[in-house]
């Protein structure tokens, strides 16, 4: 299971172009909307994301002609769902029975309904030793901390007469720095399958769920952090430094 992550950068147009995305109207009027607030980007400087709080993706187009950077809930909310607690059981999507589930098998075969979830790095908790005392939450990067992306399938549903963009992120088994702490990890594509990931065609399904495997181990780090990453509602650079102990 991944259910906290971090997206620290704070510039739409700096990941729009890593990501080769145009920005969604959507995201340009909450943008502005924040600024004028004295806020940051909404999606970025993210400490701390939680599910059902908006998280920055990169989807295709309407017309499957372009990439774009856009804002979905994460919890994916089926067609059928009537209201929003659907989304809590929904942040995840196992990569090895993601073809066996009615609610994700249609979303796979369809390229509109794949999408990229942007972070720059994933928490999860580590059992102490002593079952008295609390988990271990740890971070882990990519690259040394760059932006990268998730995983993720999508779609769109009336929920009491709303219509809501939602998400999953895909996950799989862990790697060999991964399986220390969690017996899962998220499905973290590399830069070169972006394309293949999104891509609107059904002809290279075979080649799109072999994406769903474990990311290389030799490629990330992990170090632990304060516990008060605990809270969904802390935010802020102190959560991301490394706490100074031997636990992983």
């Amino acid at each position: 299971m991944c259910g906290r992550y971090t997206l620290t950068k704070k510039e739409h147009d700096t990941l729009a172009d890593r990501f080769e995305a145009k920005l969604a109207g959507q995201l340009t009027e909450r943008a502005k909307e924040e600024k004028e607030k004295g806020h940051e980007p909404p999606g970025t400087g993210r400490f701390n994301v939680a599910p059902t709080q908006e998280v920055l993706t990169v989807i295709r187009d309407k017309d499957d002609a372009d990439r774009e950077l856009r804002l979905l809930r994460w919890g994916l909310l089926p067609v059928w769902a009537k209201d929003l607690k659907a989304g809590y059981k929904m942040i995840n999507a196992k990569a090895e029975t993601i073809l066996q589930k009615r609610t994700y098998k249609p979303l796979v075969g369809k390229g509109h309904h794949r999408c990229l979830i942007l972070a720059d790095g994933f928490y999860e908790w580590m059992k102490a030793e002593d079952p008295k005392q609390p988990r271990q939450p740890v971070r882990f990067t990519v690259d040394g901390g760059e932006p990268f992306a998730f995983a993720g399938l999508w779609t769109r549903s009336k929920i009491e007469e709303e219509w809501i963009e939602s998400c999953t992120l895909i996950t799989t088994q862990p790697n060999d720095v991964v399986r220390r702490v969690h017996d899962r990890m998220p499905v973290i594509l590399r830069e070169e399958d972006y394309g293949l990931w999104l891509d609107p065609g059904p002809e290279k399904r075979e080649l799109r769920l072999g994406l769903l495997g474990p990311y290389p181990a030799a490629e990330m780090d992990c170090y632990p952090v304060s516990t008060i990453v605990n809270s969904p509602q802390r935010q802020g650079a102190e959560l991301i430094k490394p706490l100074h102990t031997s636990a992983v």
